[in-house]
């Protein structure tokens, strides 16, 4: 049984592929450009938005994790159709479960993918995933100057650490459970981004001071970044109103891998030489 990892160079993609390695399971890692792939597992170019480079990335594979392509969704379900797939697991998000989400742009891309394999001739599962720990990757310039910036510091997000998602995905690719379920995934507790950047400080012993940001100063910052416009304002708005409302934290990695999810405070332990 070939697994087929899309999105093999993202950090997600990474923690899916080191999971089924880890439990030796025959994988495969897919790139738009493979060559300077190095991940010590066979891999190979697929590009999700041209149908015509699949056919190659899906022979004889039984089971395909999924990064969100909305454009080219259509050609990627023949084409795993037509190699036999019998499961794939989707990286959404859980922007796809908040109130609102209809009009929101950012659930609209995941819930395009969403429906697509819904009415897919083999089975799905979809993993929806709130905010990464890998996201205060973009204080590392912040952080340099003693300092991290940001709007609403006290909104409290259950931040996940992507080997979590990583060994959920694995867990369910080798056994094909949860087909047709949706799972929500978050860390192990909501986590403000003022508290995270106390946990930042004591583990780099680094002194942070904490600047909040007027939404418009985070807006344009996330600009700079190459935010999609339609973006920066959606994740604003959740970020306020979790600073009333935390967001609601889940057991589902425990559920599907039989163990509780890391903590922000083991994830910057683990990257700690990624902040200099």
């Amino acid at each position: 049984m070939t697994i087929l990892v899309t999105g093999a160079r993202g950090h997600v993609g990474r923690a899916v592929l080191d999971a089924l390695f880890a439990a030796g399971q025959d994988v495969r890692a897919a790139s738009r450009d493979a060559t300077t792939l190095d991940v010590g597992v066979p891999a190979v170019s697929a590009d999700l938005e041209d149908a015509a480079t699949l056919d190659a990335a899906l022979d004889g594979v039984s089971a395909v994790f999924l990064y969100t392509r909305p454009q080219g969704i259509e050609g990627f379900v023949k084409a795993a159709e037509a190699a036999g797939v019998r499961h794939v697991v989707q990286l959404s998000s859980s922007a796809t479960l908040e109130p609102k989400s209809a009009q929101s742009h950012l659930a609209r891309l995941h819930r395009a993918v969403e429906e697509a394999l819904e009415a897919a001739p083999f089975a799905s599962t979809v993993l929806n995933p709130g905010a990464f720990a890998t996201n205060v990757l973009g204080w590392r310039e912040d952080i340099a100057a003693g300092v991290v910036r940001t709007a609403y510091p006290d909104a409290r997000i259950g931040a996940i650490h992507e080997q979590d998602i990583g060994d959920v995905a694995a867990r369910i690719l080798t056994d094909g459970s949860h087909g047709g379920e949706a799972l929500p995934l978050t860390g192990p507790e909501p986590i403000s981004f003022r508290e995270q950047a106390e946990v930042l400080a004591d583990v780099l012993g680094k002194r942070l001071r904490v600047e909040e940001l007027t939404p418009e100063q985070e807006a344009a910052r996330m600009a700079a970044r190459g935010w999609p416009p339609e973006v920066a304002p959606e994740v604003l708005r959740t970020w306020e109103r979790t600073t009333r409302e935390p967001s609601v934290v889940t057991d589902v990695v425990r559920e599907v891998t039989g163990r509780a999810p890391r903590s922000f405070r083991q994830w910057v332990e683990e990257n700690r030489g990624a902040f200099g």
